[in-house]
């Protein structure tokens, strides 16, 4: 069973661009629902704002699982990254 640190691990990937990607597309959600809140916008445009929230929801969930499964843990290696010096 993985540990949190290691599920973090898996997930935080900052040199990759989906990583960038998914963090964008949850934060773009998450602000289209505050907006929805505050703004109390008409019913139309709330039903279109609240179909954008979804759907980049729905692309930030799904990269989030891609960034889980591609990062899979290495297993560890016994001998050391840097070799000692002399």
């Amino acid at each position: 069973m993985s540990t949190i640190a290691e599920a973090i691990r898996r997930l935080w990937q900052p040199r990759r661009g989906l990583f960038w990607l998914m963090l964008a597309l949850q934060l773009l959600s998450s602000a289209i629902v505050l907006f929805i809140q505050i703004a109390q916008p008409p019913d139309a445009l709330r039903l279109v704002l609240g179909l954008m929230a979804l759907t980049d929801a729905l692309l930030a969930w799904w990269l989030t699982v891609r960034l889980w499964r591609e990062g899979e843990p290495r297993p560890p290696t016994d001998s050391p990254s840097i070799a000692p010096l002399h």
